[in-house]
């Protein structure tokens, strides 16, 4: 009981240091958009003065927030839609089709896929598709550049799901006269959604923070995303840091409401997609 006690203890102690170590840049974050640039510079780490509501307002104005905001979500929903929807279907086809050889074969790439990083192949998207094509400050075409950067882990992960839900069911509906596609859209996708709400929370909270890959195709200063926004306080010189930061805050607002409301379905979406494969 002693040694059971010991480790619940411990166990509680990381738990609350890890807390305070993810907590901490998020509250210094909210205390520095509040203060003077140069309050900042000389302590970063002290609590305000006086509290400068007028850093929020110059954010807003200087940085076009609602336009940036309006791409922003654009690009956000249409790109995680489509990757839910793809990877949804495509590991649908892998986890029921794995005997199949070449079903195998083309997940083994796609996983293999997932260990080179985007910069490896940037500059072949950029020439191509950039140069060549002209699809610069295009939000759908990114949005399909994120789909093929992030479906070889939605397959992955619904693959995992997928393995844990018996077949019976799906062959139970089939004698009943429906067909491949029917079976996937009425009875398997409505049991995939604590995975489906695990992946539009992880590839939303990508898409909405990514910054890379929304500067090599979004030169319109119209079609700017929220990530590129904070170079308007960056100058050759100096950095406007108390308007950056208050634009920092503004921008978590979105997606920490997002995984407040999705977070109970995080947990098991995880546990489940990983251990059942």
């Amino acid at each position: 009981m002693r040694k059971v006690k010991a480790s619940r203890v411990l166990l509680f102690a990381a738990a609350c240091i890890l807390t305070v170590i993810y907590i901490f840049p998020f509250v210094l974050t909210i205390f520095n958009s509040m203060r003077t640039s140069q309050e900042f510079i000389m302590n970063p780490f002290s609590l305000p003065s006086a509290f400068h509501v007028e850093n929020f307002t110059q954010a807003l104005q200087e940085m076009k927030f609602f336009s940036a905001l309006k791409n922003t979500f654009i690009l956000t929903i249409v790109s995680s839609l489509l990757i839910t929807l793809f990877g949804a279907t495509a590991a649908y086809v892998v986890s029921r089709f794995s005997h199949k050889k070449w079903v195998s074969a083309l997940f083994l790439m796609m996983v293999a896929s997932m260990v080179a990083p985007f910069q490896v192949y940037m500059i072949p998207i950029v020439k191509i598709y950039g140069g060549t094509f002209g699809l610069n400050n295009s939000l759908l075409f990114l949005s399909v550049v994120a789909l093929g950067l992030n479906l070889p882990f939605s397959i992955f992960l619904i693959r995992g799901f997928l393995n844990g839900i018996p077949i019976e069911i799906e062959q139970a509906a089939m004698i009943d006269g429906c067909s491949y596609i029917q079976v996937f859209f009425r009875i398997v996708l409505p049991m995939l959604k604590p995975i489906v709400i695990t992946l539009l929370v992880f590839v939303s909270m990508g898409i909405w923070n990514d910054y890379l890959m929304s500067s090599l195709f979004l030169t319109d200063e119209v079609k700017r995303t929220l990530a590129l926004t904070i170079r308007v306080f960056v100058n050759e010189y100096s950095v406007d840091y108390a308007p950056m930061l208050a634009r920092l805050f503004l921008s978590m607002i979105p997606m920490l409401i997002f995984y407040v409301l999705c977070q109970k379905h995080i947990l098991e979406g995880v546990v489940q997609g990983s251990v059942k494969g």
